[in-house]
């Protein structure tokens, strides 16, 4: 189990701490996201807990779209992204600052009430689950935090605490969860891999597939490896930069280690 509760409430003072001393100027840098600048990041993070809120805590639901798929579900989610977005342009950087403090205060609160192994209310989908327990979900909900302010700092060039293992190591433990769903994907089996993140956070794990079921397995030398740094493995799975542009080192066969490039942690 990955416990994030108490990093998750001083991973949300930092985010205040750094919006409340942006710039004008800086409020409109873009990020590494297409068509949203620090603003509308900034705007995003307050929508995903506003809606787990009303949601989750208070049973309110606004619309039952149709899902029939995991297009479907990222498609229902984009648009939502995108309608908050468009309607909270108007607002400014202080009364998004104040709902901020509010909304991410009670979203902790509301998230330490509830039972970790208890089934969650959303599964994470990439890492292939159709049921979670609420740690696990709630561990995502921590990454979905953690690398949107990345990206606001990173925008801006004021990388603050972040890289600190209290903040980072839950964000790298709950990550390597994404890459057997990855390999599930790939049509081959047969075969390990070892998979190396580089850095304070990060560690080696061997990847085993056989037939179609896909697991971490104890440490095994395997001819195929990927080696990549814990700051370009994040920027990998949450589409922070493009997939061609990634560094990473590999040896094996290529089709292996290509499909490592294809491990994302994020709804997309």
């Amino acid at each position: 189990m990955i416990d994030v509760l108490d990093a998750f409430a001083e991973l949300n003072k930092e985010l205040i701490l750094l919006l409340e001393n942006l710039s004008k100027e800086d409020w409109e840098k873009d990020t590494c996201l297409k068509n949203r600048n620090v603003k509308d990041l900034a705007s995003h993070i307050l929508d995903t807990s506003l809606r787990r809120l009303s949601l989750q805590r208070d049973n309110y639901f606004s619309e039952n779209p149709e899902i029939h798929s995991y297009d479907d579900l990222v498609d229902f989610i984009q648009r939502l992204n995108r309608d908050w977005i468009g309607a909270t342009r108007r607002l400014s950087p202080e009364v998004i600052i104040s709902l901020l403090k509010a909304s991410e205060n009670e979203l902790v609160a509301f998230l330490k009430t509830l039972n970790p192994h208890d089934k969650a209310f959303f599964p994470v989908d990439w890492a292939g689950e159709n049921e979670s327990e609420n740690w696990f979900d709630i561990a995502r909900e921590y990454t979905e935090k953690w690398h949107h302010q990345m990206q606001l700092r990173q925008a801006v060039g004021i990388e603050g605490q972040l890289y600190d293992k209290t903040f980072f190591q839950p964000v790298i433990d709950t990550f390597i969860k994404a890459i057997p769903f990855a390999y599930d994907k790939l049509d081959k089996t047969n075969f390990t891999i070892n998979v190396e993140i580089t850095g304070c956070c990060g560690g080696t794990y061997t990847l085993e597939k056989i037939d179609r079921s896909t697991a971490f397995i104890d440490d095994l030398e395997s001819k195929n490896k990927v080696s990549i740094s814990q700051e370009e493995f994040w920027k990998l799975v949450t589409n922070s930069k493009p997939k061609s542009d990634i560094k990473f080192e590999c040896r094996g066969d290529k089709e292996i280690t290509d499909q490592f490039l294809a491990v994302v942690a994020v709804m997309s």
